[in-house]
């Protein structure tokens, strides 16, 4: 990629669902927001990572990157991260600094690779903005608030987001800054993309890259992780 990229990893979540913190806890031997690290760390042409954590975990997760990541440590900084999500990629946007192209991905996307990320950035790089997605392959209906089935969706060309997404930074500012002054919610950085302007394009995940959501996720990510280190 040509410009200057740094990346946000957004590990601010409250874990709700899961019912713990999970931007610390371990998995596969080391936290969940290090694999997601590694992943980005190791993609060439990402200068910087910025990684958003909760308040109560800055100075644990601030330590852990200290100590484990060697000669690379000097390349990430952890701070602490907004309400929202879109919050969290705003202050982590801020911290990055004056870069082309900014990478953003959720933490709890463990098994995200060098490879994929690598795959976005290059697309990202023809069209100003692109995204990790997964073509729809089940049955799509859509229901009322009592699950009664209203409509059978035609699932041709619909896709599920994932991350990494990547964009030209001060596209994604711009975005989100819009986003903000018209009090609207977005939920992944393409949309703050459109929002100033810019049509992504999507980019299929030819690879593992489930978000650990809900437990059963956990032993899951962990299964596939210890799998790839064996």
């Amino acid at each position: 990629m040509s410009g200057k990229a740094g990346a946000v990893l957004l590990a601010a979540g409250q874990g709700r669902r899961l019912g713990h913190d999970k931007s610390i806890t371990s998995i596969a031997g080391k936290p969940v927001l290090a694999h997601g690290l590694e992943a980005l760390l190791g993609c060439c042409g990402i200068e910087r990572v910025v990684v958003t954590v909760r308040s109560d975990v800055l100075e644990k997760a601030s330590d852990w990157v200290k100590k484990s990541c060697g000669g690379q440590a000097n390349r990430v900084k952890v701070i602490v991260g907004g309400a929202e999500r879109q919050d969290s990629v705003w202050e982590g946007l801020t911290a990055l600094g004056d870069l082309e192209w900014a990478v953003v991905h959720d933490a709890a996307r463990v098994l995200a690779t060098p490879r994929l990320v690598g795959k976005v950035m290059e697309a990202a790089q023809k069209e100003g903005a692109a995204a990790a997605a997964r073509k729809m392959a089940d049955t799509v209906r859509e229901t009322d608030a009592q699950g009664k089935i209203l409509r059978l969706i035609n699932r041709e060309g619909l896709w599920r987001m994932e991350t990494p997404q990547v964009v030209r930074m001060e596209v994604l500012r711009r975005g989100l800054q819009k986003a903000r002054e018209e009090k609207k919610v977005v939920t992944d950085c393409l949309a703050a993309a459109e929002l100033a302007g810019t049509q992504g394009v999507l980019v299929e995940a030819d690879e593992p890259n489930l978000k650990i959501t809900v437990p059963a996720d956990w032993g899951l990510a962990e299964a596939w992780l210890s799998g790839r280190n064996s």
